[in-house]
C-alpha cells in the first residue's frame, strides 16, 4: 500500500489567513455574505467579532400598531435573504410612539396622541440595533414634528433634527442645544424635506430651497427656485361619493417628495394614485443646470434606485436584494393617527412601469404589527 502524499508546501490553508487580510475582507462584505463567512471555520468566527457587515442595501422595518408592553420590539426584513429578523425589547413606551425618521439604524420616535397629556412633545432618538436611547426636550405643538429630519454622525453622535412646527415654521435641535430653535430663513409650509451633505433641501408647492448648515451658527440659505414648472394642484377629493365604499378609498390622493441622488442631482417625484385605486403612478424630475424653474423628465434612474422615504438614492447595480431604476415606497397612511391601517411596502419598476407589492410571509405570524417603513441600517460601530 503506497503511502500518503506529503503535505504541498504551497498550499495554503484558508484557515491559516492573517487576521489582518480577513478582517479587510469582512468590513466589505454585506450582511449576507458576512454572515456566510464567519461560519467558514473558527478562525474566521473569531475574527469577525472584531468587524461589522458592511450593509448597502435597503431593509424594511415594521412596528407594532397598538400599545401596550407586549409590543416593545419591532420585525425587520432583510431582501437579500428574505428573512426576518426580531428586535430585542426597545422599551416599554417604544409601542406608544412611532417613527417619524430614520437615519441609518437610528429612529426619530414621537409619542402617539392617546399617551400625551396636552401638546407638549417629547421626543426621543433610539439605536435599535443597540438600544441607545437619546431624549430631547419637550416642544408645544398642535400636530408634532411634521416633515422631520434626523442626521447623526455615528462616530462623534452629534446629531440634528428639523421639522415643521405646524408648518408655520422650521425648527431645528443639535447636541449641545438646550432648547429647540427657529430656523430664521423663511420656510412655510414645507411637505417634504432631505438633508444630505450638510445641505437641507425644503420643498413646498411655490419653492425649492436649500439650506447650508455646514456654518456653526445660523444656516444660510444658499439657493431657491421656482418649482411650478412641475408641481399641479392637489387634485380634488371625492367627486360624485359612491355607497358601500370607504371615504379613503373615493380619496384621490397625490405626494410630492424631494430627492438628492448620489451625484447631489435634485430629484422632483410625484406620487399620484387616482380615486378608487390602489396603484400609484409616478413621475420623476430633474433640475436642470442653473435651476431657473427648468426641470426635465426622467424616465430611468439608470443603476441606481430611490429610496422614497429617506429622500435619497443608493447604488443597485450588482446589489442583491435591490433592483435598480425602481422607487422603493411605502403606502403610508397619516402618521397623526392613533389608528393605523394596514401599511404595505411596495416597488415600482421603471423598466415596467409597474407596482409591486412586497409579499411577507413570515409577517403572518405577527399580526400586531403592520406599519412599516424602508431605511437603510448600518452594522457599523466606531
Amino acid at each position: 500500500m503506497a503511502s500518503p502524499l506529503p503535505p504541498d508546501p504551497h498550499c495554503h490553508c484558508w484557515s491559516k489567513l492573517p487576521s489582518d487580510l480577513l478582517r479587510l475582507v469582512f468590513d466589505r462584505l454585506g450582511f449576507s455574505g458576512f454572515q456566510r463567512a464567519k461560519s467558514v471555520c473558527s478562525s474566521w468566527l473569531s475574527v469577525s467579532r472584531s468587524c461589522q457587515p458592511n450593509n448597502q442595501i435597503p431593509w424594511m422595518i415594521r412596528f407594532p400598531c397598538k400599545g401596550g408592553n407586549d409590543n416593545d420590539y419591532c420585525l425587520l426584513f432583510n431582501p437579500e435573504e428574505k428573512k426576518m429578523y426580531k428586535t430585542p425589547n426597545l422599551g416599554n413606551d417604544f409601542a406608544k410612539s412611532f417613527c417619524v425618521a430614520t437615519y441609518r439604524s437610528w429612529l426619530l420616535m414621537q409619542p402617539q396622541y392617546k399617551y400625551m397629556q396636552g401638546h407638549q412633545f417629547n421626543l426621543y432618538i433610539l439605536d435599535l440595533l443597540t438600544r441607545e436611547r437619546i431624549d430631547l426636550p419637550a416642544f408645544e405643538s398642535g400636530f408634532g414634528l411634521t416633515c422631520p429630519i434626523l442626521w447623526i454622525d455615528e462616530k462623534t453622535k452629534h446629531y440634528l433634527v428639523i421639522g415643521m412646527s405646524d408648518e408655520d415654521y422650521a425648527i431645528s435641535f443639535k447636541k449641545g442645544d438646550t432648547s429647540w430653535k427657529q430656523i430664521p430663513t423663511s420656510l412655510q409650509e414645507c411637505f417634504s424635506m432631505v438633508f444630505k451633505d450638510k445641505k437641507l433641501y425644503c420643498l413646498n408647492y411655490g419653492k425649492l430651497n436649500i439650506l447650508d448648515f455646514s456654518g456653526d451658527d445660523t444656516p444660510l440659505r444658499v439657493f431657491k427656485t421656482s418649482v411650478s414648472g412641475c408641481l399641479k394642484p392637489l387634485p380634488g377629493g371625492y367627486g360624485i361619493r359612491r355607497a358601500g365604499i370607504p371615504c379613503k378609498d373615493q380619496l384621490s390622493h397625490f405626494k410630492v417628495n424631494v430627492v438628492v441622488t448620489l451625484a447631489g442631482h435634485v430629484l422632483i417625484v410625484k406620487c399620484i394614485r387616482p380615486s378608487l385605486s390602489k396603484i400609484w403612478n409616478f413621475g420623476i424630475y430633474k433640475m436642470m443646470e442653473g435651476g431657473n424653474n427648468k426641470w426635465e423628465k426622467l424616465v430611468s434612474l439608470g443603476d441606481e434606485a430611490i429610496l422614497l422615504d429617506l429622500g435619497i438614492t443608493v447604488l443597485a447595480k450588482d446589489m442583491p436584494g435591490i433592483i435598480t431604476n425602481s422607487i422603493y415606497f411605502s403606502n403610508p397612511t397619516p402618521y397623526f393617527e392613533d389608528k393605523y391601517d394596514k401599511n404595505e411596502i411596495f416597488i415600482f419598476n421603471l423598466d415596467s412601469n409597474k407596482v409591486q407589492q412586497l409579499h411577507l410571509s413570515a409577517c403572518s405570524s405577527f399580526p400586531c404589527l403592520s406599519r412599516s417603513r424602508w431605511f437603510l441600517p448600518s452594522f457599523k460601530r466606531q
